[in-house]
């Protein structure tokens, strides 16, 4: 910890101001102090060419009247504010640096007591963090890297609307038709989507005779083959269901509506994904991570959007630091939770397409599932089942730095020692 703060220290020359920026929606507040953390101005600005400008011209104002050397600018990485400010520091050359949002709460917590919080507290404290070497390494992506990024986090969106759109599905139709899962195990199929279109409602479907029901459920099906012996059983079901029988109409009208919601989160899922997959492919790392037997292409692709552009680090260590997966002793005392928990201070989705990503390896790839088999079964220190999968997950970040870095394919022996 200290060598990397000193190594961070080492970057600012003597004589520089520090800004401290609290972003918002409407204001944004600047907190300007100087080596000693002495308040040297307060700036209020906006989000557009003219505020921008305004604050620019306020930083060289202070940078003349107090003789700095320069000036160096902080922000917390909330929302998407700070991208629009740091594109626009990054157009007038002027250097920033990132401030972890956790650090400023606990930073803010330590100095005010009674937890005040406010823009101008929060700004002082960002700044004086960066004066302190407290930042971190992101920087703002650019080219084909910020479309990947952009691709990534708007599909695994859609994705999750989409598990949203399903769980409400389900929610009606349990209580219009409890057993119809016994029937179809999947409720979004074709032929149970056809049913549940206007006959999700066991009160419906026992209203009904069979050839009628399954007669009606035909005019609302998309597919290419209608799963009558299906629809048979779930008219037999039907007769004895404990559905509700009050309410129906409306809780119909729901089933309808997150069908037809879930049919276009999906179209736009699949288009989406059509673009994260060509921007993936377009980048030279792709080759070399696909190299990799069993890591498919959405996982890499996520994997390369979360880390970004491979020349912003210098070592893997760093990869592990950015995924949140580096142990971290957790030990107060004569108390021992665990020697080597992960910090899961980093990027969740990297850690999640890691492992689940690891999860697949060691079924598919003979490599990673001897070293799962041996971090289990060693007579020192053997490892559960989750601290082998944890050690597999920063195998594989190695791994995926070592092919990017020195952009070669993938070869199993050169990959033991990783």
């Amino acid at each position: 910890m200290g060598n990397s703060v000193a190594k961070k220290l080492s970057r600012f020359k003597p004589g520089l101001l520090y800004v401290g920026t609290d972003l918002g929606l409407d204001t944004n507040v600047a907190k300007v102090i100087d080596e000693r953390a002495k308040l040297v101005a307060t700036i209020t600005f906006t989000h557009n060419r003219k505020g921008y400008s305004y604050l620019v011209r306020r930083l060289a104002a202070c940078v003349r009247r107090h003789r700095a050397t320069g000036i160096v600018v902080a922000m917390e990485p909330t929302n998407y504010y700070w991208m629009l400010l740091a594109s626009e520091l990054e157009r007038r050359n002027i250097d920033y640096y990132l401030v972890n949002a956790y650090t400023v709460a606990k930073r803010r917590e330590g100095d005010n007591i009674d937890k005040s919080k406010d823009d101008p507290r929060d700004a002082f404290a960002v700044g004086d963090l960066l004066r302190t070497g407290k930042y971190t390494e992101t920087r703002l992506l650019h080219g084909l890297y910020a479309e990947l990024r952009q691709y990534a986090s708007l599909f695994h969106r859609l994705r999750r609307d989409i598990g949203r759109q399903k769980t409400l599905l389900c929610t009606a139709v349990g209580q219009l038709f409890p057993e119809l899962t016994s029937v179809f195990a999947d409720l979004t199929g074709k032929t149970a989507q056809a049913m549940l279109q206007n006959h999700a409602a066991a009160l419906t479907v026992r209203q009904m005779s069979q050839d009628d029901f399954i007669a009606a459920v035909h005019t609302d099906f998309r597919g290419q083959r209608l799963m009558v012996s299906k629809l048979r059983e779930a008219h037999k079901l039907a007769a004895d269901s404990v559905g509700l029988v009050d309410g129906t109409q409306a809780l119909q009208a729901g089933v309808r509506t997150y069908l037809e919601t879930l049919r276009l989160l999906e179209a736009q899922a699949a288009q989406v994904r059509q673009g994260l997959l060509e921007t993936f492919y377009a980048l030279p790392e792709a080759e070399y991570v696909l190299s990799l037997h069993g890591l498919g292409a959405i996982t890499s692709a996520t994997i390369l959007a979360e880390i970004g552009d491979p020349n912003n680090f210098r070592n893997s260590r760093q990869l592990t630091k950015l995924a949140g997966t580096q142990p971290a002793p957790n030990t107060s005392g004569r108390r021992t939770r665990s020697l080597t928990p992960m910090s899961h201070q980093g990027r969740p989705r990297l850690r999640t397409a890691l492992y689940f990503a690891c999860l697949r390896l060691i079924q598919v790839n003979e490599d990673f599932a001897r070293r799962y088999r041996q971090l289990q079964e060693r007579d020192r220190n053997p490892l559960t089942k989750m601290q082998a999968l944890g050690v597999l997950m920063n195998k594989l970040l190695r791994i995926v730095w070592a092919l990017i870095r020195h952009q070669v394919h993938y070869d199993p022996a050169a990959a033991q020692d990783a």
